[in-house]
């Protein structure tokens, strides 16, 4: 009885760690709503570490065939379904963001394929994922979420190799993933 007992007890220490780091999908999540997350990407830390945020990768959520994606600037612009988005994120942990609370429908055809922009720089037809969000946002709802600030703005030091070896000008202006929040 006593080894019954301890086998009952671990397998619901077993499932409640499991429910822990299970990420749950809410279904308060629709089109046009940002959502970020924890990259577990190589520059993740990077931008933690110059933003001071825990936030470094977001998307937009779009709608296709009834079911929910995410728009992200990744290697290129892509849709990414949404569960596989939040599991990719460390820990499945993520935030989600309304600007909008009238519907909308994001077009984002002419975004698909785009490369990921390395160098962080407005206007020359590459995304990184708050670019692209911020860009959306512009276009087609005529909404400036933020004002874009300069490099040099954020905790940069100690990345200055790294920017000179990306092209990037500490003065050039950008939208950080935490900025959009």
């Amino acid at each position: 009885m006593k080894k019954f007992k301890t086998i009952i007890m671990l397998l619901l220490v077993a499932i409640a760690l499991y429910a822990q780091r299970t990420p749950r999908v809410t279904n308060d999540l629709k089109e046009g709503d940002l959502i970020f997350q924890v990259s577990q990407s190589r520059q993740s830390p990077f931008i933690q570490l110059a933003t001071n945020s825990p936030w470094s990768h977001c998307g937009v959520i779009v709608e296709k065939e009834g079911k929910l994606y995410v728009l992200e600037a990744s290697n290129v612009v892509k849709v990414t379904p949404l569960k596989a988005w939040i599991d990719r994120g460390k820990m499945g942990r993520y935030k989600r963001r309304r600007v909008l609370n009238k519907p909308v429908k994001i077009k984002y055809a002419k975004y698909l394929g785009k490369r990921y922009d390395l160098a962080f720089k407005f206007n020359n037809d590459k995304y990184y994922c708050s670019e692209l969000i911020y860009d959306i946002y512009k276009d087609q709802f005529g909404i400036q979420l933020v004002t874009p600030k300069p490099i040099k703005s954020y905790h940069i030091f100690g990345l200055g190799k790294l920017m000179k070896r990306r092209g990037m000008d500490p003065n050039q202006k950008v939208v950080a993933p935490c900025d959009l929040l």
